[in-house]
């Protein structure tokens, strides 16, 4: 096994690799910055949506650290290799957290209408009986204009 280790650090052809693992990180940092995740924007042409924010500098940290790993295996510098690995590590940790806080929040708040952040009728205070049918285009027998006529 210690052979096959260091037959892959010192191997005269690790640029190739370690070139393809280092423009994968860059794809990744692209992705993060610009394109962003799951149909949102990216990081800098972001508004305020906080989830699509963190999600998107996942991607960048992720891609930083491949291209760091990248580094560390043409140079073969193991330190280098270990602030990149921590970095990610410590900067996935910390992000899932966020979004696991995000989630819990949304999930908490109660339902939306078409996913925008804004309470349904029976969350505002009108209870259920205002929008029974009238969500729906449903005509209901309990409505004030039929039992004022």
């Amino acid at each position: 096994m210690d052979r096959v280790w260091w037959t892959v650090v010192d191997a005269p052809w690790r640029a190739y690799p370690a070139a393809a693992l280092a423009l994968l990180g860059l794809v990744l940092v692209g992705r993060g910055l610009w394109f962003g995740a799951a149909g949102r924007p990216g990081l800098l042409r972001q508004g305020r949506d906080t989830y699509a924010w963190i999600r998107g500098f996942q991607f960048a940290v992720g891609g930083l650290a491949l291209a760091g790993v990248a580094a560390a295996w043409v140079w073969r510098q193991p330190w280098l290799l270990v602030v990149a690995l921590g970095i990610l590590g410590e900067e996935m940790l910390e992000t899932s957290r966020i979004l696991t806080a995000l989630n819990e929040r949304q999930r908490r708040s109660g339902p939306t209408i078409l996913g925008r952040g804004q309470p349904t009728a029976h969350r505002r205070g009108r209870g259920p009986a205002a929008t029974s049918g009238k969500m729906w285009g449903w005509r209901t027998a309990g409505s004030r204009k039929e039992r004022a006529a």
